[in-house]
């Protein structure tokens, strides 16, 4: 049987759909390897690290409400204001978990602040703050019990909820935070120590088990900003 021939058209079309497939991979190509620093970062919290020692992350100045009551602001901190150093945890008060381990450890990091703020002009100028992302349910009952059980002293820990949905969305996105509905009526969300100077720039992130390097660094950074 005489062999078919492919006619110019024909031809024509095969090459351009061969260069459009190879244009389309070298440009996947070329978007994995820019996500992925070089194929070397390849989870989001990868990413968030990668964007932190670019600086840029910083906290949005959204208003907030101390226990859901009453309207207080953080950074960038007032003239004259003497916190230089927040570290900053994300919570919510019926989290069983991640959030309970930061609580204990928030404890540990208030009583060496107590134990020091005395003779220390450093550990004077350190927050501690956490933030509850729980719209639905953290309301002032809620958060009072939090602080009772954690034995907060509101001198050197901040517990504070977004004064709107939209603004705890807002200071979420602005850091990098993800908050994600477990199925079961709790979340799944990032367990770190962020640390934010005065100015609301994301300095430092530190797992929550690493608190004392955390409280350290806090009390380096405003040692650095008295100067």
């Amino acid at each position: 049987m005489p062999r078919s021939q492919t006619s110019p058209s024909e031809s024509l079309a095969q090459r351009l759909t061969l260069a459009l497939c190879a244009a389309l991979i070298a440009a996947f190509g070329y978007g994995l390897y820019r996500y992925t620093a070089g194929l070397e970062v390849w989870t989001f919290e990868g990413q968030r690290r990668l964007a932190l020692q670019a600086g840029r992350l910083h906290a949005a100045p959204v208003p907030l409400l101390e226990e859901a009551t009453t309207p207080i602001r953080l950074w960038p901190s007032a003239g004259g204001a003497p916190t230089a150093a927040y570290l900053v945890d994300f919570v919510y008060t019926r989290c069983p978990s991640v959030c309970s381990v930061l609580g204990n450890e928030y404890q540990q990091m208030q009583a060496q602040l107590a134990a020091e703020r005395r003779a220390s002009n450093d550990a004077r100028a350190v927050r501690l703050v956490s933030i509850s992302f729980d719209q639905q349910h953290d309301d002032a009952a809620s958060l009072r019990a939090y602080a009772r059980e954690h034995a907060i002293d509101p001198s050197l820990w901040t517990l504070a909820i977004p004064a709107s949905a939209a603004d705890t969305r807002r200071l979420m996105r602005s850091l990098d935070v993800v908050a994600i509905p477990d199925g079961l009526g709790g979340y799944v969300h990032n367990g770190a120590i962020h640390l934010i100077d005065a100015s609301g720039q994301l300095r430092g992130l530190y797992e929550f088990d690493q608190w004392p390097e955390a409280l350290a660094a806090a009390k380096r950074l405003a040692a650095a900003e008295a100067r």
